[in-house]
């Protein structure tokens, strides 16, 4: 360099350094753009990643719920469970593998979410790569409370139905409606719903100017007639016709009532303990009647077997401990409750005609369901449940319902209350030696606990 210098070249050794300096810069720029790039891309990825585990963490905790509602469900096991926390997840993210674990000791379900996300930016520069993901929810099942009234059709409005005045008051268990319809249930004007929990699987309850306490909980599953295995007694028979108890007072036998029972004009009836079959006519109290009875249950077969208790009636029942309605109040066979009612087509050879009205009752498709009536301002005790899977119960009346039973269950397909009854659901099954039907509990309030 000195003798550059020496030599008078100082220009030329400006121009030798820059052009180092340029080199230098180049080189270093040369090693600084993968990095930079690399690093852009790792942010990239990154926040791919943390989106894709977001989106993962919220459907785990969707299934984990969904898992956890199955397992409310009547004659639910873990398979069953398992499969509705999955479906749930393949519905959301068809493309992460899951995993379950069901605990009905802790009434838990847990799902475990894993994915695999390639690199995109990263993957160019660091010549490929992927990032493993994985989530985890676990909802428990708390508050165990008992199924006290499920609505069972699944697409009507108004399932589960109050309007007016009416009120429903189950504070210790569920009240929950089947039907997704977004109007499945239904509460207007100044009616109340006051329950353990009220769930519904629609995706909204319509409440103008109703108070439901608490708030339905929406989008729950359908939930399976838990009582669809219970099977009717045997009908014999008839052992009465045309039965009517019109004033004075009478006990009553159990057996078959082919065309009905009435009892009317102030007549008293108690009822021996044992099953009664009202076959093809219906059970009606009216005009001040009272019917009273202690063990016993009633079997309604056939396309007219309907019950009816008027506002001037006393009912005062409790269903059998034991036998094949054990538990049941009231089972409305549902073979036949919704059909249309075709008579004999008029042929002139009778047989004939029976087969072609029996032929066009089978094409043609099923009526509303068949209608039962408490209009009762004095049926206060009702102990056992209501099992009416295909019929449309109606309350109305001015005075509380089944508000001394020490429990009420009510399985049916619509129920609507309508003006002001005040239907109590009690559930303190210890109070009474009636069992209660297997499959309508436990359920309950469901939380994530992770």
């Amino acid at each position: 360099m000195l003798s550059l210098l020496k030599q008078g070249s100082f220009g030329s050794v400006l121009r030798q350094l820059r052009h180092d300096e340029s080199g230098a810069t180049a080189i270093m720029f040369a090693v600084a753009v993968p990095v930079v790039f690399g690093l852009v891309g790792v942010a990239v990825d990154y926040s791919l990643a943390a989106a894709a585990r977001s989106k993962m963490q919220a459907v785990a905790d969707g299934a984990a719920i969904h898992g956890a509602r199955a397992m409310q469900m009547a004659r639910a096991t873990q398979e069953t469970i398992s499969a509705a926390a999955t479906d749930h997840v393949a519905s959301q993210l068809p493309d992460v593998a899951v995993s379950t674990a069901v605990d009905e000791q802790k009434m838990t379900v847990q799902v475990v979410l894993e994915k695999d996300v390639p690199m995109t930016i990263g993957k160019v520069i660091f010549g490929g790569g992927k990032m493993h993901l994985r989530t985890s929810a676990t909802a428990k099942v708390n508050a165990r409370l008992p199924l006290c009234l499920l609505a069972l059709d699944s697409k009507a409005p108004a399932t589960l139905s109050l309007e007016t005045s009416a009120q429903m008051t189950a504070p210790g268990c569920m009240v929950y409606s089947d039907s997704t319809n977004p109007g499945g249930l239904q509460a207007k004007d100044n009616a109340m719903l006051t329950a353990g929990l009220i769930c519904t699987a629609g995706g909204k309850a319509k409440t103008n100017g109703a108070k439901l306490t608490p708030d339905p909980v929406t989008d729950c599953p359908k939930l399976d007639d838990p009582l669809s295995s219970r099977t009717g007694p045997e009908v014999g028979p008839c052992n009465y016709t045309d039965k009517v108890v019109s004033g004075g007072t009478q006990l009553l036998q159990p057996g078959v009532y082919c065309r009905g029972l009435k009892i009317t004009n102030g007549a008293e009836v108690t009822l021996s303990r044992g099953v009664y079959i009202i076959k093809d006519g219906p059970l009606v109290v009216d005009q001040g009647g009272s019917m009273q009875g202690t063990d016993v249950g009633f079997y309604l077969k056939g396309s007219g077997a309907n019950l009816t208790f008027e506002a001037a009636s006393t009912i005062n029942l409790s269903a059998p401990k034991d036998g094949p309605l054990a538990g049941l109040l009231f089972f409305d066979d549902p073979s036949g409750a919704s059909a249309p009612a075709i008579p004999p087509y008029p042929l002139p050879i009778p047989i004939v005609g029976a087969l072609v009205g029996g032929l066009l009752g089978a094409l043609l498709p099923p009526g509303p369901p068949r209608e039962h009536k408490i209009l009762s301002d004095n049926a206060r005790l009702l102990v056992g449940t209501i099992y009416m899977p295909e019929g449309r119960l109606i309350i109305d009346a001015t005075k509380p319902i089944a508000d001394k039973s020490a429990y009420t269950v009510i399985v049916v397909k619509r129920i609507d209350l309508h003006d002001g009854p005040n239907l109590v659901l009690n559930s303190d099954y210890s109070a009474s030696e009636v069992p209660v039907p297997r499959g309508v509990g436990p359920y309950g309030k469901i939380m994530l606990t992770n």
